[in-house]
């Protein structure tokens, strides 16, 4: 198979919560798509085979419109510009079934950086993407269509203009999109009972999303009267928590005494980090404080281990800032120190958005609601090795969404599961054994 573009592993592990997101509008507005004479939306007409490798077997539509088609602009965070962008989306599904025929549906929610394309469209023949084979390829082989959407970031979803700041900005885009494709099923070819959701990193807020209370609205007319909760959710690398007191007060220590000249100067106050980088108001909300019982399985997967399952609070990254000035969550040594040099410093859990204990603060939530043994089967936290090299980490990122399907097929309904069975043969169905997947990888 011929390679074009090479994104490294850690595009997909790529976006902290501190990176610029979402992307400048190209082609100006996404395009909305009519109502027919007939009652329908025409979605299949906008279908056309997918770019690259991918043209003889997949389709793909792209730049269209989800919910109201709302523009949007974004700081990127930290910084002092802004980024603008809308409500759009695009499909895929397999060219060898009827445009029209019922799937189950993946919706992509991407990290920080890349945007909600999967492949270029002007990709030549042969080109693949790694966001494609590890993501899209899997799917529609599997059964499923695939949607990736554009969203706001949960914490940077505002203008760089203080005068434009605006503290009702709902942090529900996710969840919104659930309720406009169930009102578009039958016309985009989605089983309305089966969308699942699948995060990583600032996608995370998919997890959030899935826990927040159902947004149905029975009394709109409109797309709002349809149910926003999924299936299930799978998620990579999730913070669990956006609400600025609980991050900042509940999972890092407030200062770093450990002086690493000349890494850093002695006592970072990184509380003063955040409370300097985060707007006080803006309140995103909580996966760990909305999670109950009633919400849908999820699973989820870290790149190493929590330092401490019995307690959260860690070392701050801002322990080890490249040098004075500079921005701690950016230029920091975030994975393993150098414990021969800094001794006090090695197994410290060096504290980015993305850290462990965040799954292990939401494991601890779930247990003390005190699941069925059927329930706790629904649910699960994987993580990766405690000590690791960098060159060991980018082996797990790589491996984040191995076998990921098997988890949306385990969770479909069984009118769902008919529906994927009739899209693909048993001889080509992925073989699932949940308990015992092969990740995360070996060193």
């Amino acid at each position: 198979m011929k390679h074009g573009r090479n994104w490294p592993h850690r595009a997909l592990a790529a976006g902290l919560l501190g990176l610029a997101a979402g992307s400048a509008l190209a082609g100006g507005a996404c395009t909305q798509v009519p109502l027919q004479a007939d009652g329908h939306y025409d979605f299949p007409s906008y279908l056309k085979p997918a770019p690259g490798a991918y043209g003889r077997w997949m389709w793909q539509s792209r730049g269209l419109c989800y919910a109201d088609g709302a523009a949007w602009i974004e700081r990127k965070y930290g910084t002092d510009q802004d980024t603008a962008y809308d409500q759009r989306f695009e499909m895929y599904r397999s060219s060898a079934l009827p445009k029209r025929q019922a799937l189950p549906l993946i919706l992509w929610a991407h990290p920080s950086g890349p945007t909600q394309i999967m492949i270029e469209g002007n990709a030549p023949p042969g080109e693949t993407s790694p966001l494609m084979e590890k993501l899209v390829v899997p799917a529609v082989n599997a059964g499923f269509a695939f949607m990736s959407v554009q969203f706001r970031h949960p914490r940077a979803s505002q203008s760089v203009d203080p005068r434009k700041f605006d503290p009702q900005v709902p942090h529900t885009d996710i969840a919104e999109a659930v309720q406009w494709v169930r009102s578009r099923a039958a016309d985009l070819g989605v089983d309305p009972d089966n969308i699942f959701l699948l995060g990583q990193s600032r996608g995370s807020l998919a997890l959030l999303n899935a826990f927040l209370p159902d947004l149905r609205d029975r009394s709109r007319a409109d797309w709002r009267a349809e149910s926003s909760k999924p299936r299930a959710v799978f998620v990579a690398q999730a913070q669990t928590t956006y609400e600025h007191a609980a991050l900042r007060d509940g999972f890092i220590l407030p200062t770093a005494t450990v002086p690493v000249p000349p890494l850093t100067q002695p006592g970072f106050d990184y509380r003063a980090y955040l409370d300097r980088n985060d707007p006080a108001f803006i309140d995103p909300g909580s996966a760990l404080a909305a999670l109950d019982l009633g919400d849908p399985p999820f699973w989820m997967r870290y790149e190493r281990a929590p330092t401490d399952h019995g307690n959260l609070a860690v070392v701050p990254l801002g322990s080890r800032v490249a040098a004075e000035g500079r921005d701690p969550m950016k230029e920091g040594v975030c994975y393993e120190p150098a414990a021969a040099d800094y001794p006090l410093l090695a197994d410290s859990g060096c504290f980015d958005e993305h850290h462990p204990n965040f799954g292990a603060a939401l494991a601890a939530r779930f247990l003390a609601l005190q699941p069925t043994a059927e329930q706790r089967r629904a649910v699960g936290i994987q993580y990766g090795p405690r000590q690791a090299t960098q060159r060991q980490l980018d082996k797990v990122s790589a491996q984040f969404y191995d076998h990921y399907t098997c988890f949306f097929i385990q969770n479909l309904t069984p009118a769902g599961a008919v529906l994927r069975a009739q899209a693909v043969p048993e001889a080509l169905s992925p073989s699932c054994r949940i308990t015992d997947w092969p990740w995360p990888p070996k060193p």
